[in-house]
């Protein structure tokens, strides 16, 4: 006998016990008239077939989640599209850029065989194959055009990719805690969190190798320019050394400042078999050319052109000497009024109050942050300083957490803006303590029919209990998004996903009909409602509520251009929705029981219940029962303590509408007359407007700074309070 097949006769075996103690258990209760017989024998065949159906569902679902292959070729058509889109913003919309050229820069010992000299932007990918490791190390100076070669290369090879074959995914490692955290788990952490794969999927995905990880931000890891042994960059370093794949090491590109770099080579601390490529600045005929093809007039260019020729290592020369500077320098001195024609002259980049690059670049970022959102009273939303304010609390949050900055649990990034977790900008305690709140005045205002229809003590103790059993479960520090996500019954995995919702369905409605409507309503009735919300609310679950079920859903299909600030709504919806389904379960019983509109008005109860993040517990029951097979079943049937675990171990287990709620708690938290730093009521429409004005982008579920010159600048300037002027346009 298999392996496979014991442990699924064991588990047929204690059902079947279980189910006859529970028939004979009910059976007693149905002679006293509690229980409907009819409802009981629908509410059995429904169990039984929701057995059949969720132990087909774990072997398909274990079989989905190790072909790994499979998942890296759907995961690679995600990434493109994400890459494609990310390089577009930060070339500001255009198509031209410069083809920077690198040099190779050995390093003392075990360098990658191979490596040719130098090479161009457009030889990247040629000369990233013709390393024998497949590691390499990207370096440059900052606003050098790391982070564009790194795309460029990541697009390059996904282009060629065959199927089957790595999967080249760019994640910040400002998050990556290198103490406690392998490498290997941290990738896998990543993975399911930003792309939303499951754990297990995102774990064999890394397992077999088929991610090639470009990791962006070694140098963001410290606060200091010169980090040393002790420093989180260098046990970074120690980790993706340890990284390997069968006797060799593990394929990998990594980017990095080449100041930081080059200090962790003093100490004897380099990746190693890579090569390592250090950009080199922009020649004045590359600045030329770029400009030349990327300008609007070019020949209003000529002064500056002609500085840059007479004296190649000027100031100008130098704070220009990379791709982002003249990027900058080109959105500041194309701009145009519709009335009065260009509004700045590329010859003032010559006057004397220039002295250094640092000058040139402050000057260009201040002008290109104005040049963004120019006075306009009629077309945009926001002021200049409302724009400037809000910009500058962000920037200064994520100043904040460089360095070792950890909460709950995870270290902060000093580069993403995850709107459902930004809420550590108001403090450790404060948005947390502002969710539990809103949870427990829901919960307080849904118990209310108890005090109209029976006793306000019975009120006052329900509400007390719901606070304390709040305070106990703890609502998840790190809430995860759920999502609706319509599946295509085309598919193999969407009509699993619409079966399996079916069948736990039939099981739902059993059981609404055993234990609520059965001796309400009788058989008839009870029968046709029971199987018809059964139906419906399965269909439901299996063909749009699939991420309902788990704290970390499967791989998605690509959604375009997409938000980031889709997640915080989606995750509401998805509570909302689900407690639409729960609550027209219980429709019959208050219905005959009680009254027509408190019927439909329970409906509404539970909708705000699920969709303000109450649901953590049905979260749970629908995870054992839809992900886990029939051994989930028992657990929540007999064996409650694995079941509902979770619930006593602090930020365990998903949580509907939680994500979104705390979104909610982080505005309220970030109102004038609270906080010293105020953010806009609606930060995630802000946030969008912000990329569509050039100042921000999106890396998969974050919002980011479009560079880091640019963070840094608002971080360390003041707060401009303009004089009040008309809303400003993108």
């Amino acid at each position: 006998m298999s392996d496979t097949v014991r442990p699924t006769r064991w588990g047929w075996s204690a059902l079947t016990v279980s189910a006859l103690v529970v028939s004979v258990a009910i059976a007693v209760r149905a002679g006293t008239g509690d229980v409907d017989p009819g409802g009981l024998a629908v509410g059995m065949v429904g169990l039984m077939l929701t057995v059949a159906g969720l132990d087909q569902a774990r072997s398909s679902q274990a079989r989905e989640d190790t072909d790994a292959a499979g998942l890296a070729d759907r995961l690679a058509v995600d990434i493109r599209q994400r890459e494609e889109e990310a390089r577009q913003r930060l070339l500001g919309g255009s198509d031209r850029t410069i083809d920077i050229e690198f040099v190779h820069l050995p390093s003392r010992a075990h360098q990658a065989a191979d490596a040719a000299p130098h090479g161009t932007l457009e030889e990247v990918a040629a000369y990233y194959r013709a390393l024998g490791s497949g590691r390499l190390v990207i370096t440059g100076a900052p606003g050098a055009g790391k982070t564009v070669l790194a795309l460029h290369l990541m697009l390059l090879l996904l282009a060629d990719r065959t199927p089957g074959g790595p999967v080249p995914v760019r994640l910040s490692l400002s998050t990556f805690d290198p103490g406690p955290t392998k490498l290997d788990d941290w990738l896998a952490d990543q993975l399911a969190r930003v792309h939303r794969l499951r754990p297990a999927a995102a774990a064999a995905l890394v397992r077999a190798r088929l991610v090639l990880p470009v990791l962006d931000g070694l140098d963001e890891m410290d606060a200091r320019e010169d980090p040393g042994l002790g420093s989180r960059a260098a046990a970074a370093l120690e980790a993706m050394n340890n990284y390997l794949h069968g006797t060799a090491k593990g394929q990998l590109v990594l980017t990095c400042r080449s100041t930081p770099y080059a200090a962790l080579e003093h100490v004897s601390l380099w990746a190693q078999d890579a090569s390592r490529i250090d950009i080199a600045p922009v020649s004045p005929a590359a600045a030329e050319a770029f400009v030349t093809a990327r300008a609007i007039d070019p020949d209003r260019w000529a002064p500056v052109l002609d500085a840059l020729r007479a004296a190649p290592d000027s100031p100008l020369a130098r704070g220009l000497s990379t791709p982002w500077r003249l990027t900058l320098a080109l959105a500041v001195y194309d701009e145009r009024d519709p009335e009065h024609g260009w509004v700045r002259d590329p010859a003032e980049l010559r006057q004397r109050g220039l002295r250094t690059p640092e000058q040139i670049r402050d000057h260009l970022l201040d002008l290109y942050i104005r040049g963004a959102s120019p006075m306009d009273d009629t077309t945009a939303p926001y002021t200049r300083q409302q724009v400037r304010i809000w910009m500058t609390v962000l920037a200064r949050h994520l100043r904040t957490n460089t360095g070792a900055r950890e909460v709950a649990g995870r270290r902060l990034s000093n580069t993403d803006l995850v709107l459902h977790e930004l809420w550590p900008l108001t403090g450790h305690r404060r948005a947390r303590t502002v969710h539990v709140l809103l949870t427990i005045a829901v919960w307080a205002v849904a118990d209310l029919p108890a005090g109209l229809l029976d006793a306000w003590s019975v009120y006052v103790t329900n509400v007390t209990l719901m606070a304390a059993g709040s305070l106990l479960v703890g609502i998840p520090p790190w809430p995860i998004p759920s999502r609706l996500e319509r599946t295509t019954v085309g598919t193999r995995v969407g009509r699993r996903q619409l079966v399996n919702g079916l069948v736990g369905g039939l099981f739902w409605g059993g059981l609404v009909v055993v234990l609520d409507i059965g001796n309400v309503v009788g058989l008839v009735i009870g029968l046709v409602y029971g199987s018809v919300v059964g139906l419906v609310g399965g269909a439901t679950v299996g063909a749009g509520l699939a991420g309902v079920l788990s704290d970390a859903p499967e791989i998605r299909r690509p959604h375009g251009l997409a938000s980031p600030r889709r997640m915080v709504r989606d995750d509401l919806v998805t509570g909302l929705v689900t407690g639409l389904v729960v609550g027209l379960g219980f429709v019959p019983f208050y219905w005959f029981a009680l009254s027509p509109v408190l019927a439909f008005g329970a409906v509404f109860i539970y909708m705000a219940l699920f969709g303000l993040g109450g649901g953590r517990v049905l979260a749970l029951v629908y995870n054992r029962l839809f992900r886990c097979g029939y051994r989930g079943a028992l657990d929540v049937l007999f064996r409650p303590w694995r079941a509902f675990g979770p619930l006593f171990r602090t930020g365990a287990g998903p949580a509907l509408g939680a994500a979104g709620v705390r979104y909610v708690a982080l505005l309220l938290c970030t109102r004038r007359w609270w906080s010293d730093q105020p953010l806009p009521w609606r930060l995630g429409r802000f946030l969008d407007w912000c990329c569509d004005a050039g100042l921000m982008r999106t890396a998969g579920i974050a919002y980011q700074f479009r560079h880091r010159e640019l963070q840094d600048f608002l971080a360390r300037g003041d707060i401009r309070h303009d004089p009040p002027g008309g809303p400003v346009s993108a």
